[in-house]
């Protein structure tokens, strides 16, 4: 069996009902834990700062949230297209937010399940995987670039986030080299078991296409789009700190965010599940907001961000299924 019967049996497996089903149980049972968070931490206050908000602002926001996965999808339309494989646009949205359901996935590997589900449109798992590589470290970039504006707009002066900035972009071009030196890679996956040499091959390709794609005006490019699609939701967040009369600059909250955010990603739990929240909260309560008041205004932002995202995501997987895929062309 090759590798294109092999990824769509996959992929009728991803989406399958049961599969789906076993989303929405997912989905129900964070909004549980949610519920638990509002008890723990004052029911009282956190409706009360909920009912402030109001039912219209979650919604905008959530929808103004949302905005963020079109510039991401635009940008990962772009690299899959300057890699050579020219999928038809709204096909590949459906594919790209059905991965989005997976962002929970333990270090959101589940989003490369976007690889299956491309598949059956000739588009070969090491370039859809390249593609991801260069994704998910722009963003990386992308939200160093977003903290460091916001550090230099309150204070002037470079922070945390712009020396991270710096030290990433440098560290990942410094390992592009490497990848294109190939008999520094032989070397290394010579040493390697005779199962996992298959596995390290894909791996080894999927660096190769990433190699294309991480060239300085590219990188430029893709973290810009980065820094503008978490720049929205850093935006949703300082409009709700600001309708519950926080007092925080705008310059802070998206700092905060930053910082949360990145936090979350460190600490390596899938979606950052707890971790960003946490980091939201003790950043807010280090800011003088009242704990009930901090632990409120996380849950919204990670509800129109993280848990709406994941909806979409659900949404997509069943378009997905309801029409078969059509074969494109790929260029060398």
């Amino acid at each position: 069996m090759n590798e294109t019967a092999v990824a769509a049996a996959w992929s009728q497996r991803l989406i399958d009902p049961k599969f789906v089903r076993w989303l929405v149980v997912f989905v129900l049972g964070g909004c549980s834990l949610y519920l638990c968070g509002m008890v723990w931490s004052g029911w009282t206050l956190v409706i009360h700062a909920f009912t402030q908000l109001g039912a219209i602002s979650l919604i905008a926001g959530a929808c103004t949230a949302s905005l963020a996965y079109l510039v991401r999808f635009a940008r990962w339309h772009l690299a899959l297209s300057w890699l050579g494989s020219q999928v038809p646009w709204l096909t590949n949205l459906r594919v790209y937010l059905a991965g989005i359901a997976l962002t929970t996935s333990p270090g959101k590997l589940g989003e490369t399940f976007r690889s299956v589900l491309l598949a059956p449109l000739d588009v070969p798992a090491a370039r859809s995987l390249g593609a991801f590589l260069a994704d998910r470290l722009s963003d990386v970039l992308g939200v160093c670039l977003l903290g460091a504006v916001a550090g230099w707009w309150q204070t002037g002066l470079p922070n945390s986030a712009a020396f991270a900035l710096l030290a990433i972009a440098c560290g990942s071009f410094a390992f592009r080299v490497l990848v294109l030196r190939p008999e520094l890679l032989k070397r290394w996956s010579v040493l390697l078991p005779r199962h996992a040499q298959h596995p390290c091959k894909l791996a080894t390709d999927a660096l190769q296409q990433w190699t294309r794609l991480w060239r300085p005006l590219t990188v430029l490019l893709f973290s810009c789009a980065a820094a503008i699609a978490y720049g929205i939701q850093a935006g949703v967040f300082a409009w709700f700190c600001h309708e519950l009369n926080m007092g925080l600059s705008n310059a802070t909250a998206i700092e905060i965010f930053v910082n949360a955010t990145l936090l979350g990603a460190a600490s390596l739990v899938p979606g950052g599940l707890g971790a960003m929240e946490a980091a939201l909260v003790v950043q807010l309560v280090e800011h003088g907001v009242d704990t009930g008041l901090a632990v409120s205004v996380a849950m919204a932002t990670r509800l129109v961000t993280l848990w709406t995202g994941i909806l979409i995501g659900i949404c997509s997987l069943l378009t997905v299924k309801s029409k078969p895929y059509r074969p494109c062309k790929n260029s060398d």
